[in-house]
């Protein structure tokens, strides 16, 4: 999609309000535009809905990428190594309150006989999985089946994560059929922020996601390598079809906005940890070109990374800055590339023993035109690789190319947190000599305060220790 589209449209976001689960409608002309057919008009909601949700899915994203990049000592923080309360409660009122109340808005305003538009519900579909795929990855156990109907059911009971997650695969099977129907009342077009309503990619988007969800689950017994290859090779196939969200000079990228100016203004967050670092800079494999697009290491001599469980590592000298691709003020929120889809596929051909170099070399270079690296420089890091693979680089090069995304979390717990896989991971165990209540590196957030005090009954009985695996990660 056109990047200056993509910027027009998201100006109008601020006019869009969401509070409780009611929608407070704005008049914005360009979402209101809805052509030439009057009987249309008064379903313009739609065209207001869509563009909130996918701002709102963005916004979980951003969110839960700060826990989880802490946890994968991706970023770590000035003020301290992650404690021992992990909730994301932010996470959870943006995906119930602000996301999925208003996407079964859009699925019932969809299923309208009059004005049946399974373009919209599939989009719709596809974000719905999204966001409990989020959910179930942080939390497990989590309400749904029981859940979104207001003061009809206060204390939803919880689904367990296997039925959450064959409700998400349900809603991804169901989305591509929606969105590939010949006829639809109603259909997206500049109110699509990430395609503009080129519905192809959104089918491509479901392929990649099911690719992603199932690797979740590559720890059960019935895992389907095949499966997962098929579903990636069907999925995005260029950095075009990233499903991302750019923001601009009106609406900032909150990784700009929220990190990259409070740094340079001395307000100190987040920044690089050492292990990311030292994927790059030389230290665990051979230098990386791409550091100098992500990190800024100002007028440091040396590249080094943050590790505030390490009182004996040396002082960091990288930040997040506005001079970073990731961190300018239009650059997108990245929720799922063309390099995760790749890797995926990679994983899964190397545990069939297929050619997986080809998935991979794919996945490296797609991440590395993206941040706008030199062939010349592209090139001389790939002959490097001498044209072989094994399951630590390909989660190397995704770990790098994952950065500020919640993913790493994910493949790290399926994995164990191996550092024979990880290299340079920590399993760290106390702080300053100070033992942690947990045994090892987080494996969940921890139910919201919101949640015991409005459903105790429930939260109680679903509560795990932080360091308890789930579900989905255990053989």
């Amino acid at each position: 999609m056109n990047k200056i589209i993509k910027m027009k449209y998201i100006k109008s976001l601020s006019l869009v309000f969401l509070a409780f689960g009611f929608l407070i409608l704005s008049s914005c002309n360009d979402f209101l535009d809805v052509n030439d057919n009057p009987t249309k008009v008064r379903d313009a909601n739609l065209k207001v809905l869509l563009p909130n949700v996918i701002e709102k899915t963005s916004a979980a994203h951003y969110k839960a990428m700060l826990t989880a990049n802490r946890i994968t000592h991706q970023l770590d923080h000035v003020s301290g190594y992650y404690g021992n309360k992990i909730t994301m409660g932010g996470n959870w009122i943006t995906s119930y309150l602000s996301a999925l109340n208003n996407l079964k808005i859009i699925v019932e305003k969809s299923d309208d006989n009059d004005h049946y538009s399974p373009h919209y519900k599939g989009i719709a579909r596809i974000l719905q999985a999204i966001h409990i795929g989020m959910i179930t990855d942080f939390w497990e156990n989590a309400p749904y089946s029981d859940a979104l109907k207001g003061s009809e059911n206060t204390t939803p009971t919880y689904d367990s994560q296997e039925k959450l997650y064959s409700t998400l695969f349900e809603y991804l099977n169901e989305a591509i059929p929606l969105l590939e129907a010949d006829e639809s009342f109603y259909s997206p077009g500049k109110d699509d922020l990430i395609y503009n309503g080129d519905l192809s990619k959104w089918v491509k988007l479901a392929h990649s996601l099911k690719a992603r969800y199932l690797l979740h689950l590559s720890n059960k017994s019935n895992v389907d390598w095949n499966k997962i290859v098929n579903e990636a090779q069907q999925g995005l196939s260029s950095n075009a079809d990233n499903f991302q969200l750019f923001y601009n000079d009106v609406s900032l990228n909150p990784i700009y906005d929220k990190i990259a100016l409070s740094n340079q203004t001395g307000n100190l967050t987040v920044t690089f940890g050492k292990m990311y670092v030292d994927m790059l800079n030389g230290t665990s494999y051979d230098f990386d070109p791409r550091i100098e697009k992500i990190v800024d290491k100002d007028t440091f001599p040396n590249y080094a990374g943050l590790a505030t469980y390490d009182l004996n590592a040396p002082k960091h000298t990288c930040e997040i800055s506005t001079k970073t691709w990731y961190a300018q003020p239009s650059a997108p929120i990245i929720m799922m590339s063309y390099s995760e889809s790749k890797f995926i596929e990679a994983e899964a051909l190397l545990k069939l023993s297929g050619t997986a170099y080809d998935a991979y070399e794919a996945g490296i270079i797609a991440n590395m035109e993206m941040l706008g690296l030199s062939s010349t420089k592209i090139d001389a890091y790939i002959s490097a690789l001498n044209g072989s693979v094994d399951l630590e680089h390909i989660m190397k090069e995704k770990y790098i190319a994952l950065i500020f995304n919640h993913e790493t979390w994910n493949d790290m717990r399926r994995l164990d947190f191996n550092p024979d896989i990880f290299k340079g991971f920590v399993r760290v165990t106390e702080i300053d000599g100070k033992p942690l209540e947990r045994t090892g590196p987080a494996q969940r957030a921890l139910y919201p305060d919101t949640e015991f005090s409005r459903n105790n009954a429930n939260a109680k009985s679903n509560f795990k220790s932080i360091d308890e695996k789930m579900w989905k990660d255990k053989n």
